[in-house]
């Protein structure tokens, strides 16, 4: 009979005692693994950004190819947990979406204009798709140029956003 396979025989977790990251002279995240070897530029993924962003980190070097798996962030040492932390914070910077001024269809596109925590922003959307609504009124949005915003519970905007948020969900 076949034995199943264990997710410790797929995945290698990294040792978050002897993981090192830091920043090289070209400011490129560097990753030094328990085996000793050095590797940059690494790029941090989360294999699970919206339920567990902290936890199961995939780290990857150049070429795309995953050096290990990150656990838990909290896991490792001040330093290293810092520098990854706001690492995952640039890749993925979301602006939070606190008004909604207005909206304008042309030509099948969607344009946006809103407020968020960061400042005023205008966007176009392509369809309807590009809307992703979650749990207790979460939306997650695309724009056309790939930016990704979010209103973290659209139940708490004014009534106006309210009102023309619905007319797109």
């Amino acid at each position: 009979m076949e034995q199943p396979i264990q997710i410790e025989d797929e995945v290698q977790f990294l040792d978050p005692e002897r993981l090192k990251i830091s920043r090289n002279q070209f400011a490129e995240l560097e990753a030094e693994l328990p085996d000793g070897s050095v590797h940059a530029p690494v790029e941090p993924v989360r294999t699970f950004p919206l339920t567990q962003p902290d936890q199961y980190i995939s780290l990857l070097d150049a070429h795309k190819n995953e050096l290990g798996l990150v656990e838990d962030i909290n896991q490792l040492k001040e330093a290293d947990r810092t520098i990854l932390a706001d690492e995952l914070e640039k890749c993925y910077f979301m602006p939070k979406i606190t008004k909604i001024h207005d909206l304008a269809g042309r030509f099948g596109v969607t344009e946006w204009d809103a407020e968020t925590e960061v400042g005023s922003v205008s966007f176009d959307l392509r369809s309807r798709n590009d809307i992703t609504s979650l749990d207790r009124g979460r939306i997650l949005i695309r724009d056309i140029d790939g930016n990704r915003y979010e209103i973290v519970n659209y139940h708490k905007l004014d009534p106006k956003s309210i009102t023309l948020l619905e007319t797109q969900i």
